[in-house]
C-alpha cells in the first residue's frame, strides 16, 4: 500500500508573505507621508472668508452650527464650507465631527470651536474700527499699538460658584460676558470681567465688546500616500484571511500495487 499527496487551496500559502508585504508597505507609507503630506489650519466666524496659507486656495465658511442635546452635551458641530480655487472655481459641502468634506484633492475636518466678539474701538468717543476677535486673541488702537486688548475667555452664561469663582451654567449666550487684560507695552494694566455693549475706558480710548459668536477650526489635510496605505490595509487583511482561514490542504489518498510474478518453467 503506497499513499500519494496532494495539496488544495495552493493560495493560502501566500498569506503570511501578504501580511509581511503589507505590514512594511504600511511603514514605508507612514514614513513617506511624513514628508509628502500637507496640513494647513483655518478657523473664522460664519461669513468669513480665509486664506489656506499659500496654496492658492481660500475657504469661505458660509455657516457654523452646534447642535445640542436637550441636557445641553453637544451633539455635532458641522460647518457648511466653500473652498475656492484661483481659477474661481468652487466646491461646497459640509464638515462634521468625523464626516471630513473633500475638495480639490484636500480632505477638511471639523476640529474645534470657540467664541469670538466683535471689539469696536473709540479714541474720544470717535469710532476708529472694529475687530472679530477669537478668545486668545487681541486688537489694539490704530494710533496706539502698544496698548492692547487681549480677549482671554467667554462666559456665555456667567455665574458666580460658592467659592467666588467664575463659571458659565449654560452653553447658549444668555448672559455672556468677557475676561480681558489690558497690556501697555508688554506690561499688565489690568484685568476684569465685561458685559457686552459696555465700555471699557483706557485714558481716552475705548473699548466695546458685543455680538459674541462661535468660530469653527478646520484642519485642511492632504495626503498622498493614503491609497498607498489603504492598499497595503487591504493586502494584510487579506494575508490575514489566507493565514488563518483558507490553509493548504495536504489530504493522502493510499494506492495499492499489484505484483504479478510471472515464472516460466522450463522444461527440458
Amino acid at each position: 500500500r503506497n499513499y500519494r499527496r496532494a495539496q488544495t487551496r495552493r493560495v493560502g500559502a501566500f498569506g503570511t508573505w501578504l501580511c509581511h508585504l503589507g505590514m512594511l508597505l504600511i511603514i514605508l507609507g507612514f514614513t513617506a507621508g511624513q514628508f509628502l503630506s500637507e496640513e494647513h489650519s483655518v478657523y473664522g466666524i460664519a461669513g468669513s472668508l480665509q486664506p489656506v496659507a499659500d496654496t492658492g486656495y481660500w475657504l469661505h465658511i458660509d455657516d457654523f452650527e452646534v447642535r445640542m442635546r436637550d441636557d445641553y452635551t453637544v451633539d455635532q458641530y458641522v460647518a457648511k464650507l466653500t473652498m475656492l480655487d484661483a481659477q474661481g472655481e468652487q466646491i461646497s459641502g459640509e464638515a462634521s465631527v468625523n464626516h471630513p468634506m473633500e475638495a480639490f484633492g484636500w480632505e477638511l475636518y471639523q476640529d474645534s470651536t470657540g467664541w469670538a466678539n466683535t471689539i469696536d474701538i473709540y479714541k474720544d468717543s470717535t469710532f476708529q474700527r472694529s475687530d472679530i476677535v477669537c478668545a486668545g486673541e487681541y486688537t489694539y488702537p490704530d494710533d496706539r499699538p502698544e496698548l492692547q486688548l487681549y480677549f482671554n475667555k467667554f462666559y456665555p452664561d456667567l455665574v458666580r460658584t460658592e467659592d467666588g469663582q467664575l463659571a458659565t451654567e449654560t452653553p447658549l449666550p444668555t448672559n455672556p460676558h468677557s475676561l480681558f487684560t489690558i497690556y501697555y507695552k508688554g506690561e499688565i494694566m489690568g484685568m476684569d470681567v465685561t458685559a457686552m455693549d459696555t465700555g471699557i475706558h483706557v485714558n481716552e480710548y475705548t473699548f466695546v465688546m458685543r455680538d459674541p459668536q462661535p468660530y469653527t477650526l478646520i484642519v485642511i489635510k492632504k495626503d498622498l500616500t493614503a491609497l498607498l496605505v489603504g492598499i497595503a490595509a487591504g493586502l494584510m487583511l487579506i494575508g490575514i484571511f489566507l493565514s488563518f482561514y483558507w490553509r493548504p490542504v495536504y489530504p493522502a489518498a493510499a494506492t495499492e500495487e499489484t505484483h504479478h510474478d510471472e515464472s516460466a518453467s522450463v522444461e527440458s
